[in-house]
C-alpha cells in the first residue's frame, strides 16, 4: 500500500539527518546510520520505509568507482528542438527513452536540452548520437565527449539540496 506522496519540504529533521548520513557514509546499513544519527535501527528502518512507500526514496543503488570504468565513455549532448506546445515534456521524454541516455534536462538559453550519455565505446556512442538525431522534434545536436572525469558525485548534489532545507 502506497502512502501519500511527500516532498522535500515535508521531510522532518530526522528524515533529513538519515538521508545526509547515507550520503556522507555511502552506507545503507541500519546500524551505521542509527549510530551516526543517534536513533534506533528500527526508527531508521521505519523512516526509510515511509520515504520509500511515499515514492520520495526510489531505492538505493551502488556507487561504482569511476576509475574502474576505464572502458566507458561519458558524453554531453546539447540539443536544439522544434518549438511547439509542451515540447519540453514531449521531446524530453523521447530523448529520455534512448538507451545510454541517463539524464535529460530541459534548459533555458540558446539550446533546449542537455542529455548526459554513457556508452561502452565510440561505436556505441555513435549509435546513441544517431538515434538522438533521428528523434522526432530534435532539429540539431552537438555532442561533446569527456576525456576525463574531474568530479562526478550525484549523491553530493542531492546532499546539498537537503542541507539547504
Amino acid at each position: 500500500m502506497k502512502s501519500e506522496k511527500i516532498t522535500l519540504d515535508q521531510l522532518n529533521s530526522l528524515d533529513k539527518k538519515i538521508l545526509l548520513s547515507i550520503f556522507d557514509t555511502r552506507e545503507t546499513n541500519l546500524s551505521v546510520i542509527s549510530k551516526k544519527v543517534g536513533v534506533s535501527k528500527s526508527t531508521v528502518h521505519n523512516r526509510l520505509k515511509k520515504m520509500k512507500s511515499s515514492n520520495f526514496l526510489k531505492g538505493v543503488i551502488p556507487l561504482i568507482n569511476q576509475t574502474n570504468l576505464d572502458k566507458s565513455i561519458t558524453a554531453i549532448s546539447l540539443i536544439n528542438a522544434k518549438y511547439g506546445p509542451e515540447y519540453g515534456e514531449s521531446i524530453g521524454s523521447k530523448i529520455a527513452k534512448i538507451k545510454g541516455v541517463w539524464a535529460v534536462y530541459f534548459v533555458l538559453g540558446s539550446i533546449d536540452f542537455v542529455a548526459l550519455i554513457r556508452a561502452r565505446n565510440k561505436t556505441e556512442l555513435g549509435s546513441i548520437v544517431n538515434e538522438l538525431s533521428r528523434t522526432p522534434g530534435v532539429e540539431r545536436s552537438e555532442t561533446i565527449m569527456a576525456l576525463n572525469t574531474a568530479k562526478e558525485d550525484f549523491p553530493e548534489s542531492l546532499k546539498l539540496i537537503i542541507k539547504d532545507q
